[in-house]
Parts: C-alpha cells; structure tokens; sequence
C-alpha cells in the first residue's frame, strides 16, 4: 500500500510551534520581480520573473545577551545533534515525520516559510560512512519519495506548489555534509508559472518526443531538463524518475566533455558540483563551477570604492538561484541586479554555472531560432 505522503499540513504545525518557541527562526524579507521590460523580443533569460529576496536580518551578528539567552536553553530545551544537526536525537519541534528510510524535519533557519527537509537515514544507502554524502548524486529512493511529496501536496497558497532541491556538492551551495533533499512551496508571482525557471519551458519544442528527450533551456549556461509523465505503480516510478536521472547525469557530463575539448583542458576529477530541481513537471540538471559571486569586482559593484559593508558584496547562489530565486542581504546589492533585461542575473548565473558548448566555441547562428533550438535539446 502506497504510504501517503501528505506532508504540508505537519509541517504548517509544526513551524508555527517552532518558531514560536524559538527552535527555528523565520527571517522577514522583501522581495522585488524583475521583467518590467519584458516583450516578444526580449532574449528568453529576460521573460523569467526573476525574484530577489533582500533580508537584511541576515547581517546582523548576534550580541552579547543573545548568547546568554542561548546558553539558557541549551540547559532547559533539547539541542540538535552537534556532529551531524540532521541525526537523531532529534529537536521535537523540527521533527516532521520520520519513514521507514528518510525523516521529514524543518530547515531550522528560513527565509522562505515552512522551508522543510528530507534527510537520509543512516547507513541504508551507504556502506563505508555514518550517513549518505551530500557531495554524491542523490539516490533514486530520495528522489523519488521527494517527487511523491510533491505530486500528493494540497497547496495553501492559491494555485501553489512544492519545488524540491538538491545541492550537490560545495560549488553547488551544499552546506551540510549528510544528504537531504530541501523542499519549499511556491506560488506564481507575476507569472503562470510558481518555480520561475520553468516559464522557459514555452521554449522547448512540441514535436510529441518532448517527454523522452532531455531539453536545453536557452539561457547562457548549462541547464537541462528532462519532462516528467510519471506512472502511478512506486516500482515503476523509482525506475522511471532514476532512468531519467541518469540521462540528465549523461547529458551533463557529455557537455562538460566537449566544453572541455573546445577549450584544450583536462577533465576535472573528483565529485561532479551541480544543483537539481525537482516538480510535478520536471526535472532539472544544472552543473556549477562556483558557488558566490563576488558583486566587488565587478564595473557595476554597488558600492563605491569597494567599501562594502562587512558580509555583503558575495552572492551565494544554490539551486533556488536558478530556479529563479534570488537572495541578497543589502538593498544596495538589489539595486545593483536590478539591471535591464535581466543581464545581470544572467551574468551571475553564467559565471557560477557552467557554459554551453555552442557558446564558448564563439560561433553564433544566423537565427535566433536556430540558436534557441541548438539550446533547447540534446538527445
């Protein structure tokens, strides 16, 4: 029997319990969307709706009597896991729901509300550690019990849904070494679309192969995508969501091949770095090559004479950066990606990410459409 995964309305109680007790902590933001200047002619990375979150709580360092307050509870309220915050013992406030394989538990620090976890459970995927590695791919069971959250979710917001993400190893964002696939729900600002990204997908071709190729959106960096039409049967689904798995791995290692040839440099060894996003409809493959971007040494930093205030100027950008969703901790670095066109965003994410083939040989297409559809699919 299908277990039933219906996990919103735990984690809306538990969340409101957590940060209430002060076990999480949820950080008021403002958020801005670009494209403004959006029109049937702009270059398909300006018609994302582009959101940049600034929270300005995130500069201030705690004080003298917050530390004092925190020493108080470490004596009368249970405490995370020192070594590994996403094992057990577990803080009952952030504990979701625990499986049969993973656990359900609440990111403790959120910018998003009722951000939440799945998080593997000791050694069931892994011979030689504690814990499944973040820097690995993540195992087909993992995506696959996240993709069955998502699929039986009852949205709060108004035509709102669960993005699943996935940030695999330290150039992807990863910030945590135990493997945990991160979900939050989204609903559509200024677009049809909740995951912003995905109002690119206007852009793949219909020619009725779509659901069984592996599509290129047309953005300046290495994005892949594979369509979803799942089955029902759960065997069948871990076989299906894994196959496809393995063609977006194929795709991007074919692709950071041949970038590689094009330029005369070895292979990288070692763990590949790459973000996934996960929906109802798709799965996405984004390889990376760094993980911040420094705003300081670029002409049009925000701030003159590099005087930066201290821990603003790096944009740290994870898989919800290109899922559409940007977080910055100073107004003037909003500002500064407040560009026309959205040419900024596409800077950042192209130097972060990796680039395209057809792009770093220099060649250009005469048509904007045959370049777009060079882009859009790999077989």
């Amino acid at each position: 029997m299908k277990e039933v995964l219906e996990i919103e309305p735990l984690v809306s109680a538990k969340f409101d319990l957590a940060v209430k007790s002060g076990d999480a902590y949820f950080f008021e933001s403002q958020v801005h969307i670009t494209g403004d200047d959006r029109n049937e002619k702009s270059e398909p990375v300006a018609c994302v709706p582009w959101q940049i979150r600034t929270v300005p709580a995130l500069l201030k360092k705690p004080n003298s009597s917050d530390k004092g307050k925190d020493s108080q509870d470490k004596d009368t309220k249970p405490q995370q896991n020192q070594k590994d915050v996403f094992a057990p013992p577990y803080v009952p406030n952030l504990l979701v729901k625990e499986m049969q394989d993973f656990t359900v538990l609440l990111n403790k620090f959120c910018v998003l509300p009722k951000h939440f976890l799945l998080v593997t459970k000791g050694k069931r995927f892994s011979d030689d550690t504690e814990f499944v590695k973040q820097e690995l791919p993540p195992p087909p069971e993992l995506i696959t019990t996240a993709y069955r959250i998502i699929q039986q979710h009852q949205p709060v917001q108004p035509d709102g849904e669960i993005l699943g993400f996935f940030n695999c190893g330290k150039e992807s964002g990863a910030s945590q070494p135990h493997c945990h696939f991160q979900m939050v729900e989204l609903a559509p600002e200024s677009s049809d679309m909740a995951v912003p990204i995905e109002n690119l997908f206007k852009f793949i071709k219909r020619d009725g192969k779509e659901d069984l190729d592996i599509h290129m959106l047309p953005v300046p960096w290495q994005h892949f995508v594979a369509l979803l039409s799942p089955p029902s049967d759960d065997e069948e689904l871990l076989m299906y969501l894994g196959n496809r798995f393995t063609q977006l791995l194929d795709c991007m290692v074919s692709a950071t091949r041949d970038v590689a040839l094009i330029n005369g440099l070895q292979m990288q060894n070692g763990p590949p770095h790459f973000n996934i996003l996960l929906t109802k409809r798709a799965m996405h493959v984004i390889p990376r090559r760094q993980e911040g971007f420094d705003l300081n040494e670029t002409s049009w930093t925000p701030f003159s004479n590099a005087q930066a205030p201290e821990n603003t100027g790096m944009l740290s950008i994870n898989a919800l950066g290109y899922a559409g969703l940007f977080l910055t901790r100073h107004e003037a670095e909003l500002e500064a990606m407040k560009s026309p066109a959205n040419s900024r965003i596409a800077e950042v994410l192209a130097r972060t990410g990796m680039p395209i083939p057809l792009q770093v040989s220099g060649s250009k297409s005469e048509s904007g459409d045959a370049e777009n559809e060079q882009r859009q699919s790999t077989s």
